[in-house]
């Protein structure tokens, strides 16, 4: 018996191809935004609010939560923020350029059938590196302070601070002072450095 060979693997008999008619593909829908649920412990709990895209409007929030998360919604009620004039680059950039007003941001606040109460916050941040977090947040907040055109009229402060230190360190004799020569390990007792005894030259004479 002689084995045929196909180079191509058989196409199932159930398949529909790209070039058929809309009404026999399957179209599966997903968002093409992002929304963000912002924690109001100040609102009862049957109201809860959002950042949504600008181009969002009312009915647009009302239909997502119903048919994503099957919460029936009462009524919405929408606002723009606007935000702050600033020199700071878009797109979290370094460095300062002309002035200019940060895109708006929507939020909707809605009105549920059923109440809303926020998890308790954990207790232990270990799992998420939250001190991690911050610690980067705070050092490129310095590094962007530091190239700032105003950063050459600021004192050093982080320098001060280091020398006050040091100083109190040598004073209270917790650590022993010592010349530059020496913290740098550098050897200056050099015999031809040395001067002459007054002994020695009597005895040439």
């Amino acid at each position: 018996m002689v084995r045929k060979f196909s180079k191509f693997p058989k196409k199932p008999l159930d398949l529909v191809g790209p070039a058929a008619p809309l009404s026999e593909r399957k179209q599966i829908f997903l968002p093409d935004f992002t929304i963000a649920l912002i924690r109001t412990p100040f609102l009862p709990p049957r109201y809860a609010s959002f950042y949504v895209p600008l181009n969002f409007n009312k009915l647009d929030i009302r239909d997502y939560l119903q048919r994503v998360y099957g919460v029936g919604v009462l009524a919405v009620r929408s606002f723009v923020e606007q935000q702050p004039v600033t020199r700071e680059k878009s797109l979290g950039r370094f460095g300062y350029g002309p002035w200019r007003r940060p895109i708006s941001k929507k939020r909707m606040t809605v009105e549920m059938t059923e109440p809303f109460v926020w998890p308790e916050p954990p207790k232990e941040m270990d799992k998420w590196e939250k001190d991690q977090y911050f610690k980067a947040a705070k050092y490129q907040e310095e590094m962007r302070d530091s190239r700032s055109p105003e950063a050459m009229t600021k004192p050093p402060t982080q320098e001060r601070e280091s020398y006050a230190e040091e100083a109190k360190k040598i004073l209270s004799g917790e650590k022993p002072w010592r010349p530059t020569w020496q913290a740098l390990g550098l050897n200056y007792d050099r015999s031809a450095l040395r001067k002459p005894q007054q002994g020695s030259r009597s005895s040439r004479s």
